[in-house]
């Protein structure tokens, strides 16, 4: 009888088997880590959209941006529009919001200083936005067309809130003092040094503006 040599064949066959399995094994997990990888590199990742971080809403008009605009009303009224509006020009600009009052279209504007930004009512020491005349009801949209210079304009669709939660409490409209104007552009602020560097155009996108 060749007992040695089957034993052997056997042995080899064996280890080939277990050789095959571990191979297979290994393939399947590569192919899970790749299929992984690939999801997350054709997945848009969350940290590159924009998006408003609080309850309001935003729109950009040529190089003018309005960032989270909200109205805030108790009566319905009378509204605070809380917004900043960024101007990346070199020139200043004025911004024009136009929306519907119970007598009709009511447009107010605000100026931004070149390469600046304005507050409206983000803060109580903010000079504010307020709007009468009104027949809004919070939870709705407010239409708030906005506008400048030569740019086609666009509707901005402002939430209407009300002053219940904490955050919102004191920026309710707050009519302005008798005798007491306030000036367009008073309250323009720079742009931060690194956000006016990254709006200048490069040589090669001129062609493009």
């Amino acid at each position: 009888m060749r007992v040695g040599p089957v034993l052997e064949t056997n042995s080899t066959v064996a280890r080939a088997r277990r050789f095959s399995r571990g191979a297979a094994v290994t393939a399947t997990a590569l192919a899970v880590v790749t299929l992984v990888a690939g999801c997350n590199f054709i997945s848009p990742q969350r940290t590159t959209k924009i998006y408003d971080a609080s309850d309001g809403t935003s729109v950009t008009v040529g190089d003018v941006k309005v960032r989270n605009a909200i109205a805030l009303t108790d009566d319905g009224a009378e509204a605070s529009l809380v917004m900043t509006v960024i101007n990346d020009s070199d020139d200043a600009v004025e911004v024009s919001f136009q929306y519907e009052t119970e007598s009709g279209d009511e447009t107010q504007t605000v100026e931004v200083d070149a390469r600046s930004q304005v507050d409206r009512g983000t803060s109580t020491d903010v000079d504010q936005f307020v709007m009468t005349d009104l027949d809004v009801t919070p939870g709705q949209l407010l239409p708030v067309f906005v506008q400048y210079g030569t740019e086609t304009g666009k509707m901005l669709q402002v939430p209407v809130l009300t002053g219940a939660l904490p955050e919102y409490a004191t920026l309710l409209p707050t009519p302005t003092p008798s005798g007491e104007a306030v000036e367009p552009g008073e309250s323009s602020t720079p742009l931060p040094e690194s956000d006016v560097q990254e709006a200048e155009p490069s040589p090669s996108a001129t062609a493009d503006r």
